[in-house]
């Protein structure tokens, strides 16, 4: 499959956590033994709740939602050092991923990657598996706006900052909240999905991408960049 007119597509954005890399299951882990630890059960609508929010947003939201008692930065710490030989050593990328990214860049499409996780986290797991240098911009968790990935703003701002227009640009995510502000910021979507995945029904803003898929293999090609 092409990217519908692919000779206008001159920017690809990516999600990393769950899109790229296939990592969802860690935090799962993460999230189940943190309430543990508490003596709680994790809620069934905490992971999509929580889906597009940096770890502070998220401190700040189990805090506030669940009583826990902790200061932000130490729960933003407990979670890291769980998180962190993950990602510094055995979390792969999805299948297809690697030689995705290295096939957009060959064909000279701008890459930026933008993510909730933190650069502790993130800038290990691009070097280990080879993408890092991939990328023209990358915004970590530390970069983001309060409304993060809630709001077409963040990228239309990446848009910008690219300089090019919203239009021109194809979104990577896994997040149905992170592809609705895409697509209301004028950007073709394609949506990453496996069985982490919320639900994918009539309503859902994965039905308004390009392409659904969980294997970068069926990507969508592009062909006679301009």
């Amino acid at each position: 499959m092409d990217l519908q007119n692919n000779s206008s597509i001159v920017a690809a954005i990516f999600d990393f956590d769950g899109t790229l890399l296939d990592s969802l299951s860690v935090w799962d882990d993460i999230d189940r033994v943190s309430f543990a630890k508490r003596g709680m059960s994790v809620p069934s609508i905490f992971a999509n709740t929580t889906a597009t929010m940096n770890p502070r947003q998220i401190a700040e939201y189990v805090i506030k939602n669940y009583g826990f008692t902790d200061a932000p930065e130490d729960l933003m710490k407990e979670w890291s050092d769980m998180a962190f030989d993950a990602y510094a050593n055995h979390l792969p990328l999805r299948k297809g991923a690697y030689e995705y990214v290295h096939y957009l860049r060959s064909n000279g499409i701008k890459l930026f990657l933008v993510t909730t996780l933190s650069k502790r986290l993130c800038i290990p797991a691009l070097k280990r598996v080879g993408i890092f240098d991939c990328f023209d911009f990358i915004h970590f968790g530390e970069d983001l706006s309060e409304k993060g990935k809630h709001s077409p703003k963040t990228y239309i701002d990446i848009a910008n900052q690219l300089k090019v227009d919203p239009a021109k640009c194809v979104v990577f995510e896994d997040s149905a909240t992170a592809l609705c502000s895409a697509q209301q910021a004028g950007m073709q979507t394609c949506g990453v999905v496996d069985n982490s995945n919320v639900k994918i029904d009539l309503d859902s803003s994965f039905n308004k991408c390009l392409a659904v898929f969980s294997d970068f293999s069926f990507a969508p090609r592009i062909s006679d960049i301009s």
